[in-house]
């Protein structure tokens, strides 16, 4: 009974030492794996991937219009962001106006002893 709380006391950190390092390494071994597949599998789509880059002039003319849509879209949030701090400079200048208009008054009702 002895030796066994004494396993467990002290053997310990060599199990869990074991079991990091077995962590790692099947973490490793399993990505030198997937890199090994990925590289099989790029060689062998290489050629078809030489082909495929022909354009297609429907799928250009269908970007043409989404990238037209898209500069549209653009230019319409600008003139909204335009006419949006055009009326924040107006009321931040009412603001302004006010709160000197407000010190005034204070100024009246409070005179300075």
């Amino acid at each position: 009974m002895e030796a066994l709380t004494q396993m467990f006391a002290y053997g310990w950190p060599l199990a869990l030492a074991g079991f990091v390092i077995g962590v790692f390494a099947s973490g490793w071994a399993t990505r030198k794996a997937e890199m090994a597949g990925d590289k099989a599998v790029s060689s062998e789509q290489a050629p078809r991937a030489r082909e495929s880059q022909a354009p297609d002039l429907d799928s250009l003319a269908a970007l043409a219009e989404e990238l037209a849509a898209a500069k549209a879209l653009l230019n319409a949030e600008e003139q909204e962001g335009s006419e949006f701090e055009e009326a924040l400079k107006t009321l931040d200048e009412a603001v302004k106006r006010a709160n000197g208009r407000l010190k005034l008054v204070s100024k009246a009702i409070n005179p300075p002893k």
